[in-house]
């Protein structure tokens, strides 16, 4: 399988994350801001990075079902995390596995991120939404929706 059919297989099977797009917006995605794993020369992780103001967003993180619990989530934020020079590094999760995996990397768990980053970060939720529906992705929209409540958000301050 293909990264780029890997991807959106992924995509479409974790209705936390955002929707699949287009071959042609996914290629592009993975070719942009993302860290990517391989094990035998398949894509097996996968994670965005994304711009919210001065800081960077690691998002839609997935790993391939075969090889969660062997630390490839761990492995995946580290490459993110090397690939990021901003000073903040934010990561919203309610996974506990993966709530483990940013505490030990120096993440901290916080409530209000600040005026600019929480509407950056209402921004792209927005924009997501608008996509989902557009998509009639109703199923998505309400495993999201009915979760939201559980989701945490992490912040490594790198400025000290």
């Amino acid at each position: 399988m293909d990264d780029c059919a890997w991807l959106k297989s992924m995509l479409a099977s974790e209705l936390e994350v955002r929707p699949p797009m287009s071959n042609r917006r996914e290629e592009k995605a993975l070719a942009g801001e993302c860290s990517k794993l391989y094990h035998d020369g398949k894509l097996i992780a996968f994670a965005e990075r994304r711009k919210v103001g001065s800081h960077v967003e690691i998002s839609t993180v997935l790993v391939d079902d075969k090889h969660r619990g062997k630390g490839v989530g761990k492995e995946l934020i580290l490459e993110a995390l090397a690939e990021i020079d901003a000073p903040l590094v934010l990561c919203c999760t309610k996974s506990p596995a993966m709530a483990a995996v940013l505490q030990s990397q120096g993440f901290t768990s916080i409530g209000w991120p600040g005026a600019s980053t929480a509407i950056g970060l209402t921004v792209n939720t927005m924009l997501r939404l608008c996509s989902m529906l557009l998509r009639f992705e109703i199923k998505r929209i309400w495993v999201q929706g009915k979760g939201i409540h559980k989701y945490e958000r992490y912040v490594l301050d790198r400025r000290q």
